[in-house]
Protein backbone atom coordinates (compact mmCIF):
# COMPACT_ATOMS: atom_id res chain seq x y z
CA UNK A 1 0.00 0.00 0.00
CA UNK A 2 1.11 3.30 -1.06
CA UNK A 3 0.42 6.30 0.35
CA UNK A 4 0.48 9.87 -1.30
CA UNK A 5 1.91 12.89 -0.71
CA UNK A 6 -1.39 14.61 0.56
CA UNK A 7 -2.32 10.82 2.68
CA UNK A 8 1.45 11.34 3.93
CA UNK A 9 1.45 14.88 4.92
CA UNK A 10 -1.86 14.13 6.20
CA UNK A 11 -1.12 11.30 8.57
CA UNK A 12 2.23 13.30 10.25
CA UNK A 13 -0.23 16.32 11.17
CA UNK A 14 -2.33 13.81 12.81
CA UNK A 15 0.88 12.20 14.94
CA UNK A 16 2.02 15.56 15.65
CA UNK A 17 -1.70 16.47 17.23
CA UNK A 18 -1.69 12.99 18.94
CA UNK A 19 2.09 13.54 20.18
CA UNK A 20 0.98 17.25 21.28
CA UNK A 21 -2.03 16.35 23.15
CA UNK A 22 0.02 13.11 25.02
CA UNK A 23 2.76 15.62 26.06
CA UNK A 24 0.11 18.51 27.17
CA UNK A 25 -1.59 15.69 28.67
CA UNK A 26 1.54 13.80 30.98
CA UNK A 27 2.77 17.65 32.12
CA UNK A 28 -1.35 18.31 33.09
CA UNK A 29 -1.04 15.21 35.15
CA UNK A 30 2.59 15.94 36.67
CA UNK A 31 1.95 19.47 37.54
CA UNK A 32 -1.48 19.45 39.04
CA UNK A 33 0.07 18.11 42.39
CA UNK A 34 2.67 21.16 42.01
CA UNK A 35 -0.19 23.95 41.69
CA UNK A 36 -2.44 22.18 44.53
CA UNK A 37 0.97 22.04 46.60
CA UNK A 38 1.48 26.02 46.23
CA UNK A 39 -2.39 26.67 46.51
CA UNK A 40 -2.03 25.22 50.31
CA UNK A 41 1.49 26.99 50.69
CA UNK A 42 0.52 30.31 49.47
CA UNK A 43 -2.77 30.12 52.03
CA UNK A 44 -0.67 28.93 55.09
CA UNK A 45 1.61 32.00 54.03
CA UNK A 46 -1.13 34.51 54.10
CA UNK A 47 -2.27 32.64 57.27
CA UNK A 48 0.85 32.67 58.96
CA UNK A 49 1.34 36.33 57.88
CA UNK A 50 -1.79 37.14 59.95
CA UNK A 51 -1.10 35.61 62.50
CA UNK A 52 2.52 36.85 62.97
CA UNK A 53 2.66 40.04 60.92
CA UNK A 54 6.31 41.30 62.09
CA UNK A 55 7.45 37.71 61.10
CA UNK A 56 5.45 37.89 57.40
CA UNK A 57 8.80 38.70 55.50
CA UNK A 58 10.65 35.19 56.69
CA UNK A 59 7.19 33.82 56.25
CA UNK A 60 7.09 34.11 52.77
CA UNK A 61 10.92 33.79 52.24
CA UNK A 62 10.31 30.30 54.15
CA UNK A 63 7.15 29.36 52.06
CA UNK A 64 9.14 30.12 48.63
CA UNK A 65 11.95 27.89 49.56
CA UNK A 66 10.06 24.86 50.79
CA UNK A 67 8.02 25.46 47.98
CA UNK A 68 11.08 25.34 45.73
CA UNK A 69 12.38 22.66 47.46
CA UNK A 70 9.22 20.57 46.98
CA UNK A 71 8.31 21.53 43.18
CA UNK A 72 12.08 20.12 42.48
CA UNK A 73 11.74 17.15 44.57
CA UNK A 74 8.15 15.95 42.82
CA UNK A 75 9.55 16.69 39.43
CA UNK A 76 12.54 14.88 39.75
CA UNK A 77 10.54 11.57 41.38
CA UNK A 78 8.56 12.12 37.93
CA UNK A 79 11.63 12.76 36.03
CA UNK A 80 13.09 9.17 37.33
CA UNK A 81 10.29 7.48 35.45
CA UNK A 82 11.37 8.80 32.01
CA UNK A 83 13.89 7.75 29.60
CA UNK A 84 16.71 9.80 30.18
CA UNK A 85 16.44 11.45 26.77
CA UNK A 86 13.51 12.68 27.20
CA UNK A 87 14.29 14.64 30.61
CA UNK A 88 13.81 18.10 29.98
CA UNK A 89 14.77 20.23 32.94
CA UNK A 90 13.96 23.93 31.37
CA UNK A 91 10.62 24.61 32.23
CA UNK A 92 11.34 23.42 35.83
CA UNK A 93 14.79 25.23 36.68
CA UNK A 94 12.70 28.24 34.89
CA UNK A 95 9.48 28.27 36.94
CA UNK A 96 12.40 27.83 40.23
CA UNK A 97 14.04 30.77 38.93
CA UNK A 98 11.33 33.22 38.86
CA UNK A 99 10.25 32.00 42.23
CA UNK A 100 13.50 33.18 43.28
CA UNK A 101 13.73 36.37 41.38
CA UNK A 102 10.15 37.32 42.69
CA UNK A 103 10.51 36.10 45.80
CA UNK A 104 14.16 38.21 46.49
CA UNK A 105 12.78 41.07 44.67
CA UNK A 106 9.37 41.28 46.66
CA UNK A 107 11.76 40.78 49.93
CA UNK A 108 13.84 43.51 48.69
CA UNK A 109 11.48 45.97 47.73
CA UNK A 110 8.32 45.44 50.47
CA UNK A 111 9.36 47.60 52.52
CA UNK A 112 9.20 50.41 49.66
CA UNK A 113 6.63 49.52 47.70
CA UNK A 114 2.12 50.35 49.03
CA UNK A 115 1.14 47.23 50.54
CA UNK A 116 -1.24 46.56 47.14
CA UNK A 117 1.76 46.41 45.21
CA UNK A 118 3.91 43.73 47.40
CA UNK A 119 0.52 41.56 47.26
CA UNK A 120 0.67 41.82 43.60
CA UNK A 121 3.63 41.31 41.96
CA UNK A 122 5.01 38.14 43.06
CA UNK A 123 2.04 36.17 42.51
CA UNK A 124 1.04 38.21 38.70
CA UNK A 125 4.52 37.41 38.19
CA UNK A 126 4.54 33.47 38.68
CA UNK A 127 1.41 33.85 36.61
CA UNK A 128 2.89 34.97 33.96
CA UNK A 129 5.10 32.41 33.96
CA UNK A 130 2.29 29.90 33.98
CA UNK A 131 0.94 31.94 30.83
CA UNK A 132 4.43 31.60 29.51
CA UNK A 133 4.12 27.98 29.99
CA UNK A 134 1.41 27.25 28.50
CA UNK A 135 2.56 28.83 25.32
CA UNK A 136 4.03 25.49 25.03
CA UNK A 137 2.35 23.23 26.85
CA UNK A 138 -1.78 24.44 26.68
CA UNK A 139 -4.22 26.74 26.45
CA UNK A 140 -5.73 26.03 29.68
CA UNK A 141 -2.42 27.22 31.72
CA UNK A 142 -2.50 30.37 29.12
CA UNK A 143 -6.66 30.83 30.18
CA UNK A 144 -5.47 30.41 34.22
CA UNK A 145 -2.46 32.42 34.49
CA UNK A 146 -4.40 35.21 32.58
CA UNK A 147 -7.48 35.41 35.06
CA UNK A 148 -5.45 34.70 38.19
CA UNK A 149 -3.64 37.83 36.69
CA UNK A 150 -6.88 39.94 36.02
CA UNK A 151 -8.60 38.90 39.55
CA UNK A 152 -5.15 40.06 41.17
CA UNK A 153 -5.50 43.55 39.16
CA UNK A 154 -8.82 43.86 40.50
CA UNK A 155 -7.90 42.93 43.77
CA UNK A 156 -5.25 45.76 43.96
CA UNK A 157 -8.01 48.20 44.36
CA UNK A 158 -9.33 45.98 47.52
CA UNK A 159 -8.76 48.20 50.41
CA UNK A 160 -7.32 46.75 54.14
CA UNK A 161 -7.76 44.61 55.39
CA UNK A 162 -10.03 42.83 52.45
CA UNK A 163 -7.23 42.80 50.19
CA UNK A 164 -5.06 40.09 51.94
CA UNK A 165 -8.30 37.79 51.60
CA UNK A 166 -8.92 38.74 48.80
CA UNK A 167 -5.34 37.88 47.31
CA UNK A 168 -5.11 34.94 49.43
CA UNK A 169 -8.42 33.78 48.22
CA UNK A 170 -7.47 34.68 44.41
CA UNK A 171 -3.95 33.03 44.82
CA UNK A 172 -4.43 29.80 46.59
CA UNK A 173 -7.71 29.16 44.72
CA UNK A 174 -6.08 29.92 41.05
CA UNK A 175 -3.40 27.27 42.14
CA UNK A 176 -5.51 24.83 43.58
CA UNK A 177 -8.66 24.87 41.18
CA UNK A 178 -5.83 24.81 37.84
CA UNK A 179 -4.33 21.19 39.86
CA UNK A 180 -7.56 20.40 40.66
CA UNK A 181 -8.36 20.52 36.76
CA UNK A 182 -5.22 19.79 36.07
CA UNK A 183 -5.57 16.37 37.64
CA UNK A 184 -8.67 15.73 35.68
CA UNK A 185 -7.29 16.58 32.51
CA UNK A 186 -3.98 14.39 32.40
CA UNK A 187 -6.22 11.32 33.70
CA UNK A 188 -5.78 8.55 31.14
CA UNK A 189 -9.22 8.67 29.50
Amino acid sequence: MTLSPNEAATSLREIASVEQRTRAALFYAGSSMIFILWGVLVAAGYGLSELYPHAARIIWLAISAAGCAATVTIVRRRMRARPRETRDWRLSFAVVALTIFASAWSYLLGPLLPRAMNYAFQPSLLLLGIVLAGLWIGRFLIILGLAGIALIIAGAFVPEPWLRLWMAVVESGTLIIGGLWLRRSGLPK
